[in-house]
């Protein structure tokens, strides 16, 4: 199986970004899980101070892998994210289990989140 993490080139958009993904590329290593992560930025509506920011995961192997098992490596990263602090559950998606392409993002919780913990 191929266990390369794809990655989209530039910096990520902030540290709580990189941090996330250090933890999603560890999780993905562990399980033997090619996936591409990159980095989206929403420019949002006017009232939010800064641009949100996500973290996005698609399944790139060779086979296709059922549902299950993407939940559950999804799963396993959420568990891993949820002490952290940085994430904004709110904003973070799942693809459908009647989806072919399996994907997952993750709403980075602000910078000024981060100092309020």
């Amino acid at each position: 199986m191929n266990q390369e993490i794809g990655r989209r080139s530039g910096p990520p958009a902030n540290a709580n970004a990189e941090s996330v993904r250090k933890v999603i590329e560890d999780a993905c290593k562990q399980a033997g899980a090619s996936v591409a992560i990159e980095d989206r930025v929403d420019a949002g509506d006017e009232k939010q101070p800064a641009p949100r920011v996500f973290v996005h995961i698609t399944y790139n192997g060779e086979k296709p892998m059922p549902y299950p098992h993407w939940w559950k490596l999804v799963d396993k990263i959420d568990e891993a994210l949820d002490a952290s602090g940085l994430i904004d559950w709110e904003s973070s998606e799942l693809s459908a289990e009647n989806e072919e392409e399996r994907m997952a993002t993750w709403g980075i919780a602000g910078q000024n989140d981060e100092t309020a913990q």
